[in-house]
Order: C-alpha cells, then sequence, then structure tokens
C-alpha cells in the first residue's frame, strides 16, 4: 500500500513539482525568507490549510518579516481549455503563511478572478521576489499550484482512499478507509465526479483509462470482486482474461461536468489500486464440487420434507377413516333397541335396529 499512498499525491500539475527558491546572497534564509517550500495537501476544502513547509519545518504563525515580491495567479481547467490570471496588486509587504482555503478565495477576489470554483480546476501562484529593487517577471522564484475543492471535508468527500487489504478476489473483499477512518458502510452523501479505471496485467506499465461521469457515486462500503467485474464490464473488457497478480486501478476527478471529461487523465484528485487474485483451477473445481454438493444436500432435503409431508399426510387420512368408522359405529349403536321374547318359561332379550325374537318365540 505504501506505493499506493505516495501515488495518492502526485500533483495534478507539473507545476507542483517547482516548489524550490535559488538561493539569493541577499536575504537571509529562514522562515520567513525561505529557500525551499513544501506543503501537505495540493488539495483543500473549506476551513482547511494547505500545509505549508518552509525550509522543512511547518510554518506555525503567519511570518512578521515582510518578503516583497510580485504574486500572480492563474485558475482555471486543469487541461488549460479556460483560464483566468490575475495579480495581487500589495506585493511590497508580502508575509507568507499557511494559506487556507478562505485565503485562496480572497486571493482570486483581489487578483479580479471569477471563475465558478469547481474541484477539476487549480490555482497557481507564481511569486517573483524582488532583487535589488527589480523584478523578473518571466523567471519566477516560486510556484505552488492547489486544487480549491469546495465540498465539506468528511468521509463521504475523502481525499484519501485506503482499504484494509489491498486483495480483492472472488472470495474475499475489502472494506473501504476513508481519510483514516474505517467506513464499513456506504455514504449517503454523493461525491459527483469524472470515474477513470482500467485493468493491468501482469507486469504491465501502461493502461488503458476507461471513463464516466456519475453524480450519485457514493464512497464507503465494501469493495468486492463483483463491484470490479461490473467496472470492467462498463468498458467492455473481457473479464474472463483477468489473471492473478493483475491490477485493477480507479481514479477519481471531483467535480467538473457531464459534458466533459477530463482531458488529462494524470490529474485525478486521487487514484488507488487493487490487486486481482482470480479463481484457481483447483479453486473453480473445488468450488463446482461444493455447489454440487450443495445442490444434491439442498434437493435431499427438499425430497425428505415432500416425503415426510406426505408419511403424514397419509397417517392423518387415515387417523380420520379410523376416527370416522368409529364414529359411525358409534352413531349405528346409539340407534339398536332391545326387546324382549318368550317361549313358555324361556325369556330371551334381542338387540337390533330392529329387532326379531327367535322362531317360537313371542314379543313379550
Amino acid at each position: 500500500m505504501g506505493s499506493i499512498k505516495k501515488s495518492i499525491w502526485i500533483s495534478v500539475l507539473a507545476l507542483i513539482t517547482s516548489l524550490t527558491f535559488q538561493p539569493i546572497a541577499a536575504h537571509a534564509a529562514d522562515n520567513c525568507l525561505p529557500d525551499k517550500i513544501d506543503y501537505t495537501k495540493f488539495s483543500i476544502h473549506p476551513g482547511q490549510a494547505m500545509g505549508l513547509l518552509f525550509n522543512g519545518q511547518a510554518l506555525s504563525a503567519q511570518c512578521t518579516t515582510a518578503d516583497p515580491g510580485l504574486v500572480s495567479l492563474i485558475y482555471g481547467e486543469r487541461d488549460e481549455v479556460k483560464s483566468e490570471s490575475g495579480t495581487l496588486t500589495d506585493y511590497a509587504s508580502w508575509k507568507w503563511k499557511d494559506f487556507t482555503y478562505e485565503d485562496f478565495i480572497s486571493m482570486l477576489k483581489v487578483a479580479g478572478i471569477k471563475q465558478p470554483i469547481d474541484a477539476q480546476k487549480v490555482l497557481s501562484l507564481y511569486f517573483y521576489r524582488i532583487v535589488n529593487g527589480t523584478v523578473d517577471a518571466t523567471n519566477p522564484t516560486a510556484t505552488l499550484a492547489i486544487v480549491l475543492d469546495p465540498t465539506p471535508a468528511g468521509p463521504c468527500h475523502p481525499d484519501l482512499v485506503e482499504y484494509k487489504s489491498d486483495l480483492v478476489t472472488p472470495l474475499q473483499g475489502t472494506v473501504q478507509i476513508l481519510n483514516g477512518i474505517s467506513t464499513p458502510f456506504p455514504c449517503t452523501i454523493s461525491d459527483p465526479g469524472w470515474i477513470g479505471f482500467g485493468y493491468i496485467a501482469p507486469g504491465a506499465t501502461t493502461i488503458s483509462i476507461s471513463q464516466f461521469y456519475s453524480e450519485k457515486w457514493t464512497w464507503g462500503g465494501e469493495v468486492n470482486y463483483q463491484w470490479v467485474l461490473d467496472l470492467l464490464t462498463i468498458a467492455k473488457f473481457d473479464i474472463s482474461t483477468i489473471a492473478k497478480d493483475s491490477k485493477f486501478e480507479f481514479r477519481y476527478f471531483r467535480g467538473g461536468s457531464a459534458a466533459k471529461a477530463p482531458a488529462d487523465v494524470s490529474g485525478y484528485t486521487f487514484l488507488f489500486q487493487l490487486n486481482l487474485d482470480p479463481l484457481t483451477t483447483a479453486q473453480i473445481a473445488a468450488a463446482k464440487a461444493a455447489a454440487d454438493k450443495k445442490i444434491a444436500d439442498e434437493k435431499a432435503a427438499a425430497d425428505k420434507v415432500i416425503a415426510d409431508k406426505a408419511a403424514a399426510d397419509k397417517a392423518a387420512a387415515d387417523k380420520a377413516l379410523a376416527e370416522k368408522a368409529a364414529a359411525a359405529a358409534k352413531a349405528a349403536a346409539a340407534k339398536k333397541i332391545t326387546i324382549t321374547c318368550v317361549k313358555g318359561k324361556l325369556t330371551k332379550k334381542v338387540t337390533a335396529v330392529k329387532p326379531v325374537c327367535p322362531s317360537g318365540y313371542k314379543k313379550k
């Protein structure tokens, strides 16, 4: 995962890689007159700061020493189809600070830049230090590039996506970790943007990116093998060719609109990779045997249920017939009458439905 973490914060523009002041003898190097600038975030949300590092140290407060210079801003789409530029006029008393999202918005207003804020755009800040009273406006001393993301920061709008495991197989998924928070359940807030994804064969160094725009994309929950197959199917990729030790790469471009896909596929907000491990021949055979056994067991259980029901139904029917015969016999018995028959001094009782005295006897 270490290499993926590093790749997540790769520059969205080549500008981001140019962050070093050239040593200038006329200025003493310190945190207010830095020779080297780094920062911890290239994408910030409202209420966040970019985390400036001056000469390797975090800047804890605004500088008190002025570092006069010309500051120029350019803001626009990442592929520079449309951009606006402007200059901060009060540059004689420039003081460095750990700039917040709101600071940059204020700078845009001062510079007269009116483009709406969108996470698909980049703000580039050029600083030209004044040396001996002059400014070389063709050679910036330092350049910063920052993405202003107007969405609130949080797990549903992540700047960093990791996983408990990078490995995804037909038998194992992985839970997303958003901004360092394990998120086993999907977000309810959508995070619109362009989705770029592709398949990397074992040992391959290139990838063909397929893209689509989602207005209702949500983060969080478990990513399983079927999720990967579904995306690759969108790209009309032959999923039967997925090989062991291959990778699935996912790139996210926050913001923008469905009308225009990102021209620069390296200008993603962040990316991640998942290692793919399809079933082996032995696993496929074992899975088939397990499936066949499950089917056989389920059939046997169903047959037993049917047989048990048939036996229970027969027993119930037999019992009902017996009870009916007993009831009929009892009813018939209840209708018999008894008479007394005599023959001389002999007496005999006869019980029947229609009793008749034996021959030679007379009913008394």
